[in-house]
C-alpha cells in the first residue's frame, strides 16, 4: 500500500472514475445508459417510507420506527439509490434501454434466411 495518504486518495479517485467510464461504456454498448446518483445520505433514509433514520457507522442494520422496516444498511442504501436513479431517468424523459445495436459482425441465421426471399 502507498504510505502517502494524499497519493492513496488520488489513486482511489482515479479508480472510481475508471470504473464509472467502463460501466458507461459497457452499458452503451449493450443499448443502455448509466444514471449517476449522489450516494450521500442514502443509508440514513428509509427505503420504505422515506423517513430519516439517523444512525452511526457501527450500526449495520436499518430499522425504521415509523414503518417497521428492518434491512441490512447496505440493502436499504441500494434501494434508495435505485429509486433515485429511476426517478432521475424518468425526469430526463429518455429510456434507460435504447435500441440495441448488434455487437456481432455475423448475421443471425433467421435474418440470413429472411433476406433470401427477396
Amino acid at each position: 500500500m502507498v504510505k502517502n495518504h494524499n497519493l492513496t486518495s488520488a489513486i482511489m479517485d482515479a479508480t472510481w472514475g475508471q470504473l464509472r467510464r467502463m460501466t458507461a461504456y459497457k452499458a452503451e454498448r449493450r443499448g443502455g445508459r448509466v444514471v449517476l446518483v449522489e450516494p450521500r445520505g442514502t443509508s440514513q433514509k428509509c427505503s420504505g417510507c422515506g423517513t430519516a433514520v439517523p444512525k452511526g457507522l457501527d450500526e449495520r442494520t436499518h430499522w425504521c420506527l415509523n414503518c417497521g422496516l428492518a434491512l441490512d444498511r447496505d440493502v436499504n442504501a441500494a434501494r434508495n439509490i435505485s429509486a433515485t436513479g429511476l426517478g432521475q431517468a424518468r425526469a430526463e424523459g429518455q429510456p434507460l434501454l435504447v435500441q440495441r445495436r448488434r455487437i456481432s459482425k455475423f448475421v443471425p441465421v433467421k435474418q440470413a434466411n429472411a433476406f433470401r426471399h427477396w
